[in-house]
């Protein structure tokens, strides 16, 4: 709604409700005659005969105009009207002060006192009904513009609540952009860094390697001697010597604690490389990324394997494994979709409370299924229809980009799969992936 709409809207206002003016005098011919002549002109007259009674009436029913004498007992015409003009409620109530007084004192006294008009009597008829009729009218406006301010300002509140919010969300977006371009940093340098653990971790495996077989060759080599100095006899200085010397370095136990130690640290090493060699799969960045056939299973192994630290000390983990076929997919990408279920999996269960995550992998026709469940807090269903929805999280800023599941139904839609989740505050969350056997 415009200006013009409400001042046309103001000019109508007493066609449907006619004008209310209170007519004050104490001398009950002027009151008589005064109504009779702005009654015949439509409008709807109260007439009362003292100060007090015209308090009492506006106090309770507001006029739309008020014709009050000056001269009255009690109080005055000059009293009331300083008595209107001073309260919020009334002072917008237009004033016609009606006496016998033409002194220009008196005139500027009712003027000062905020009155709109200051006539002398006696009153001409059309002159009294033209200032009647001009002052509706300049109320009416004057209401317009009061209704048209009043409308402004909701609208600007509205559209400055409305305006915060957009600032709080972009602010938002803004910090969750920064988050993921962070990971996506940490994601290439953990690249870089796979492969440069992995040229130490080749050395020293070969290393290990050679030393065991240096080690078994010692030991071989003890052994022969061992046999040489028992035919020395047992009085022998070097047969003395030589048990000295076997029982200083406990030769026995490096015997069966040496090789093991190496066998430790070899299968330590693997699996060091293991965990390398997911990271770097996981963190390769393809622009062009090629499908090949790839066993879940192993792509499922590997994210366990990079999400084990995170977790190992929330929850035990259970694989249901079916027999799946290979399936022909984007390793790395699915790879990232199993992480991200395998760690809100585990963020959602609460730290005071050790939970399950259980894995079910199975067959149905030409697809395959997977399933990631959690005993933990749930997601309330207000939630449940928005979880995959670009930056919702429910987790604080810097802990949760939003970006982990919609990414996640990003990357099995470009697979022709589905994503679903179902869930029970309280009891726990399940979420199905159906993948196509065969690329469609």
């Amino acid at each position: 709604m415009d200006a013009s709409s409400l001042v046309q809207g103001a000019d109508l206002k007493y066609e449907g409700d006619t004008a209310v003016i209170l007519v004050v005098d104490d001398e009950a011919h002027n009151r008589n005659v005064i109504a009779a002549q702005l009654r015949h002109e439509g409008y709807e007259i109260v007439s009362v005969s003292s100060g007090e009674e015209a308090l009492n009436e506006i106090d309770h029913r507001l006029p739309d105009l008020v014709v009050l004498d000056v001269m009255m007992p009690g109080i005055s015409g000059f009293d009331v009207a300083e008595i209107l003009k001073a309260e919020a409620r009334t002072a917008n109530i237009p004033i016609i002060m009606l006496t016998a007084l033409g002194d220009a004192e008196s005139r500027l006294a009712a003027l000062s006192n905020g009155v709109e008009e200051f006539l002398t009597k006696p009153v001409a008829k059309a002159e009294l009904v033209m200032r009647v009729r001009n002052l509706l009218k300049l109320k009416r406006y004057q209401n317009a513009l009061e209704r048209y301010s009043s409308l402004l300002e909701s609208r600007v509140a509205d559209s400055a609540g409305k305006l915060e919010s957009a600032s709080h969300r972009l602010s938002q977006m803004e910090s969750q952009l920064l988050q993921s371009e962070k990971m996506s940093a940490i994601g290439l340098l953990a690249a870089g860094v796979a492969h440069e653990i992995n040229n130490p971790i080749g050395f020293v495996n070969a290393n290990l390697g050679t030393l065991k077989n240096y080690l078994d060759g010692l030991l071989s080599l003890l052994a022969v001697y061992e046999g040489l100095a028992a035919e020395c006899g047992k009085d022998s200085p070097l047969m003395e010597q030589l048990r000295q010397k076997r029982q200083a370095i406990d030769i026995d136990y490096v015997r069966q604690d040496g090789p093991m130690l190496i066998e430790e640290s070899l299968d330590g090493l693997s699996r060091v490389r293991k965990i390398v060699q997911d990271l770097k799969r996981f963190a390769h960045v393809d622009l062009n990324p090629a499908w090949e056939t790839a066993d879940l299973h192993e792509c499922i192994d590997s994210a366990l394997n990079i999400a084990n630290n995170e977790i190992k000390y929330r929850a035990a983990v259970r694989k249901s494994y079916g027999d799946l076929p290979p399936v022909e997919c984007l390793p790395s990408q699915l790879g990232q979709v199993f992480l991200n279920l395998l760690v809100n999996a585990a963020q959602a269960i609460p730290e005071e409370v050790r939970g399950e995550i259980d894995i079910r992998t199975g067959v149905s026709g030409d697809s395959v299924w997977i399933e990631i469940a959690d005993n933990g807090r749930g997601i309330s269903p207000e939630h449940q229809s928005r979880v995959f929805d670009p930056f919702f999280t429910t987790k604080p800023v810097g802990e949760g980009t939003g970006l982990g599941l919609s990414l996640s139904y990003g990357i099995v839609k470009t697979h022709n799969g589905m994503i679903a989740v179902c869930s029970e505050p309280g009891k726990g969350t399940i979420f199905h992936i159906s993948l196509p056997i065969r690329r469609r």
